[in-house]
């Protein structure tokens, strides 16, 4: 019988393309995809373990379900993901309602288990090589039901084998495993022919991927070659991979955006050695020359870290002259949680609390500081912007994002959504610029 599903989504990129894909797979199986909890037949949270964070957020949203169940019983209550494949079993004991606990590679079974008649308290968390590669999951003629129909992710690899002492990632999603190049040009075709313009490829480490003699800058290239989609952004990159040759690529494909996210972590040498992290801050420096000297108007972005155990003032400064050095565009900024069965989790967590918070706000302030800095060099400048949507502010201007991934107000009051439009900036802040078509 056909379901009514319901899809909550926690945590990063990869989660929302895996609900999004998970979404295609429920209408091909004739279910259908309800904004609406409270008419749903099905519910799902799609949960993340990356910070302790996003965990109690995910239990916070499953005690609202769970309160609602009580009164509609015949509600299915599923939670998948990371904080499922992490938790299993426990999580039942925990939360004796649910009726399927499903790891990251097994969320794509939801379509046939939930066409099965009643399932009750059910655990699969277990990620094997052979799901990932199941014709049935992979190539099937479908496509993720996106969020917008102009911009869409496209996995090219899932897991992780660079075990950093901090991340949970490689434990709850498994050994990376990469999708075949030529799945992935034909998922890619399929986006463009159904209306988008962008596609960002995903992995927990894009440039470490491989397949059949091909690495990650072949792939960008046959994905530009062989594809009719507009632009390419990837993401994440891992610094240690990032070569020569997939630095000149980025800087030669035409469809290849001028974006690198390239998390950096900490800018002490000691720290990224306990961290696992395989590169210390005059690696980094010098990809990041390359990287200038190459592509053109860059952006670059990062993620930094701050109260990792053992993290000194002399750490912390060592993080704040990166941080002028590099310029980074934007950052996403974290204090360190303790993640249980991750080598760093042995480790005294020693940074008080309220220190963590104050090295934190300190990042926060320099890198707006920074982000303003350089968006100033687009006063002037006429940008190619992909609108898709109106300004949440304003809802007279366009909303869109820049090659180089900034946010673009635009003010047109021409109908321009889902196209890519020159926009000639006029005024910028620390998170975004504006301008008019």
């Amino acid at each position: 019988m056909s379901k009514k599903v319901y899809i909550q989504t926690f945590g990063c990129q990869m989660n929302v393309y895996d609900s999004e894909r998970l979404m295609g797979l429920l209408n091909a199986e004739g279910h259908a995809i309800t904004r609406n909890e409270k008419e749903a037949d099905v519910i799902v949270l799609n949960t993340c373990s990356v910070r302790e964070k996003a965990e109690r957020r995910a239990l916070g949203r499953l005690s609202d379900f769970y309160r609602y169940k009580q009164n509609n019983p015949e509600v299915m209550l599923v939670v998948a993901g990371c904080m499922a494949q992490r938790k299993g079993k426990d999580l039942l004991k925990e939360q004796p309602y649910l009726d399927l606990v499903l790891g990251p590679d097994q969320i794509f079974k939801l379509p046939q288990l939930i066409g099965n008649h009643r399932i009750t308290n059910r655990v699969e968390t277990y990620a094997s090589r052979e799901d990932f590669e199941s014709k049935d999951i992979w190539e099937k003629e479908m496509l993720p039901k996106r969020k917008t129909p102009y911009t869409s992710f496209v996995a090219i690899s899932r897991g992780c084998d660079n075990f950093c002492s901090y991340c949970v990632v490689p434990y709850v999603r498994g050994p990376e495993r990469n999708r075949p190049f030529d799945q992935i040009i034909r998922e890619v075709q399929q986006i463009a022919e159904s209306g988008a313009k962008e596609v960002c490829l995903l992995g927990q480490n894009v440039n470490s991927y491989q397949c059949k003699g091909k690495d990650f800058a072949d792939l960008l290239r046959m994905v530009n070659d062989q594809t009719s989609i507009d632009w390419i952004h990837f993401m994440t990159s891992h610094p240690k991979d990032l070569s020569g040759k997939l630095i000149d690529e980025i800087a030669s494909l035409p469809k290849v955006c001028e974006h690198i996210h390239l998390p950096l972590q900490s800018g002490s040498d000691r720290i990224l050695e306990i961290m696992n992290r395989g590169y210390n801050s005059a690696d980094y420096l010098k990809r990041v020359e390359r990287i200038k000297e190459k592509v053109e108007n860059v952006s670059l972005t990062t993620d930094l870290i701050v109260g990792f155990p053992s993290e000194s003032e002399d750490d912390f400064r060592k993080t704040l002259e990166m941080m002028e050095k590099v310029e980074f565009d934007a950052a996403f900024l974290f204090r360190y949680s303790v993640r249980e069965g991750t080598q760093a989790a042995s480790l005294k967590d020693d940074v008080p609390e309220e220190e963590k918070l104050k090295r934190l706000y300190t990042l926060i302030h320099l890198q707006k500081e920074i982000s303003k800095k350089r968006n100033q060099r687009f006063l002037g400048k006429i940008l190619e912007v992909l609108i898709d949507g109106k300004s949440r502010r304003d809802k007279n201007k366009w909303k869109g994002k820049a090659r180089t991934n900034q946010t673009v107000i635009v003010d047109s009051k021409e109908d321009i959504l889902g196209k890519i439009v020159p926009v000639k900036i006029s005024e910028v802040d620390s998170f975004t610029l504006f301008g008019k078509l």
